[in-house]
């Protein structure tokens, strides 16, 4: 039986019990009706009808009710199933809404007739969930959103943020959001409920201090900057203003405003106000202060600055740590009720190091799906790194997990590219050791594509970059022909790194997935994601025929390739990207679609 997440104590027994039509479901709380609407339209798909009751009575075959004398364990449950019914305890609502989704994957493992069976099983973290990326181009609609929070509730997930740097509608600011479909006060008021009956929490979001940018570029809010331009420390030029300036008194007056109108929508009393990632700092308009106080108390300073306006409104703040980090020694002067998010990307990110600097602080460890700027994902990676934070969350009593899913770059990777990590993420963090051998193929299948065999496509597409010889942090050779093809360039490093060997194999594991996907016609639910992961391969085979070529012709450069087969690239991405914009209109908003567009269609310049 494969459930997610695993439970901690589960024992099979002898003997069956056959869910019937015409049997009740006895609830004992109004609180729980839509998780137990969930169990009753799932059974539907059987041609069993069961009825909703608040009234325990006769053929009641299903009850569902809090009992803190039998469940000692913060939101956890025990599932019993005898040959007569089955009883479902919960050690408060959240908890028994825990046990019924455990019972909604006990029947897509074994239909009505499922096993007599005993399960006993509670949460290892407190606080888990998922962070979406809806600022880097790509606005999901309400109805995506809606069945990400019908899938993560069904995990157990209990918490929600969606990256905000722009795509909130403030209404003084049409100008900044203006053409990237924001999400309006009246969708975050019907997402937050949507969450709340499914006993999850959404967490509001809004970029306060760096990435600004989308602010930052207009007339009306350039004069806030820190600067216009910069050079980072690892040598990339932004020739953009990127951070607020603490130097500029408008600064926190702006944020102040943007927090006045936001916050009251969200009933979640937590509020990430992000701050990472200051790159340009000191460089500009802050630059005496920095050099009077140091860059630790400038940032700081203004950090209290947000701090003071977030606890005004009732919430507790939660930033990243990535800066704070650098200045251990200013961290006494941080407020303890801050909530630190630690994040790290790669399977060995320092998490050990540190949890143990945020170790007097609540935490949360935050690694990734693995998925931005990869196009079909990493899969190894992202497994490695979920694991290396959780294990090192638990070591220092992590207060949260929160599984990030950014879109850095055009937010190119399809949605079924994160669904590893969604289904990892979630597991591992409830349960760590009867977690870390899941098998995510037949999970995916089972949990995630409703019984067909899609996940063993997804895990080996989502290793294929693996097969290329070559392995970058935060992205993969099918992703980096796209995002630099001016640095694509056949040099005797180049050559020595590519080898056409690699390359035809990762062409033949890629070609052959495709196929297997060709081969599943059946129509059901998961024909748009079959749709999402051929394109993904589509793109991905590009960018591998794309340097095969080079090899084999000893062209220097993309734009050095023969003319004819420069337009057979051409024609051909050309199609692809026309199905990539299909896809994206079914899942997401129109607005950021042509802002993804110019950096998928950069490379088709080359290709002139």
């Amino acid at each position: 039986m494969i459930l997610i997440p695993m439970p901690k104590k589960i024992k099979i027994k002898n003997g069956i019990f056959e869910l019937k039509s015409g049997s009740y479901v006895y609830l004992s709380t109004k609180n729980l009706f839509k998780s137990v609407k969930k169990l009753k339209n799932y059974l539907k798909r059987y041609g069993v009808n069961v009825l909703i009751s608040y009234y325990k009575g006769s053929k009641t075959s299903i009850v569902a009710e809090v009992n803190r004398g039998r469940v000692k364990e913060k939101s956890g449950y025990k599932l019993i199933v005898t040959s007569d019914g089955i009883k479902i305890y919960g050690n408060n609502n959240q908890g028994l809404h825990y046990g019924l989704m455990t019972l909604i994957q006990i029947i897509k493992n074994y239909g009505t007739v499922i096993p007599v069976l005993e399960i006993h099983d509670w949460p290892e973290i407190e606080n888990r969930g998922v962070l979406i990326d809806v600022s880097r181009d790509k606005v999901p609609k309400l109805e995506t959103l809606f069945q990400l929070v019908d899938l993560f509730s069904e995990l157990k997930y209990n918490q929600l943020q969606l990256y905000t740097e722009h795509t909130f509608a403030y209404r003084e600011h049409e100008k900044v959001w203006k053409g990237y479909s924001p999400f309006t006060s009246e969708d975050i008021i019907e997402l937050d409920k949507y969450c709340r009956e499914r006993f999850i929490e959404l967490v509001p979001n809004q970029a306060s201090f760096g990435h600004m940018e989308k602010w930052l570029v207009h007339d009306d809010y350039s004069y806030m900057a820190e600067t216009s331009e910069f050079d980072t420390l690892w040598g990339r030029h932004f020739d953009r203003p990127f951070t607020l300036s603490p130097a500029v008194e408008d600064s926190i007056k702006f944020l102040a405003s943007l927090y006045n109108e936001l916050l009251p929508h969200f009933r979640s009393k937590l509020f990430n106000v992000n701050c990472d990632e200051t790159f340009d700092l000191c460089m500009g308009k802050s630059k005496s202060l920095c050099k009077k106080y140091g860059k630790g108390k400038v940032y700081l300073e203004f950090v209290m600055k947000i701090y003071n306006i977030v606890i005004s409104h009732g919430k507790r703040m939660m930033m990243w740590g990535d800066v704070l980090k650098e200045y251990s020694e200013l961290l006494k002067n941080v407020p303890k009720d801050i909530v630190v998010l630690i994040w790290g990307y790669e399977k060995d990110h320092p998490f050990e190091k540190e949890c143990s600097i945020f170790k007097d602080f609540d935490f949360y460890v935050c690694p990734g799906t693995s998925s931005w700027n990869s196009i079909l994902g990493r899969v190894e990676n992202a497994i490695l790194n979920i694991k290396n934070a959780v294990k090192n969350g638990l070591k220092y009593k992590a207060k949260g997990f929160l599984l990030t899913d950014w879109g850095d770059n055009g937010h190119w990777q399809h949605l079924p590219i994160s669904f590893v990590g969604f289904l990892y993420g979630a597991a591992l963090s409830w349960g760590f050791n009867e977690n870390s051998d899941l098998n995510l193929e037949e999970a995916l299948n089972k949990i995630g594509f409703n019984g067909e065999e899609l996940g063993g496509i997804l895990c080996n597409i989502g290793n294929a970059y693996k097969l290329t010889g070559i392995e970058v942090p935060n992205s993969t050779l099918f992703a980096l022909p796209l995002l630099f093809p001016e640095k694509v360039l056949l040099t005797d490093k180049m050559v020595k790194m590519l080898k056409l060997e690699n390359l035809n194999k990762t062409k033949e594991i890629l070609e052959g997935n495709f196929s297997l996907l060709r081969q599943s016609n059946a129509e059901n639910s998961n024909d748009l994601i079959k749709e999402e992961i051929k394109n993904s391969i589509e793109i991905a085979l590009f960018s591998v025929d794309l340097l095969i070529s080079l090899l084999k012709t000893g062209s220097n450069s993309i734009t050095g390739l023969p003319k004819v087969v420069k337009q057979e690239f051409k024609y051909r991405f050309e199609k692809i990207v026309d199905d990539y914009k299909a896809i994206w209109k079914k899942r997401n908003r129109e607005g950021g679609l042509n802002e993804s567009l110019k950096k998928l269609t950069k490379i088709c310049s080359y290709l002139e």
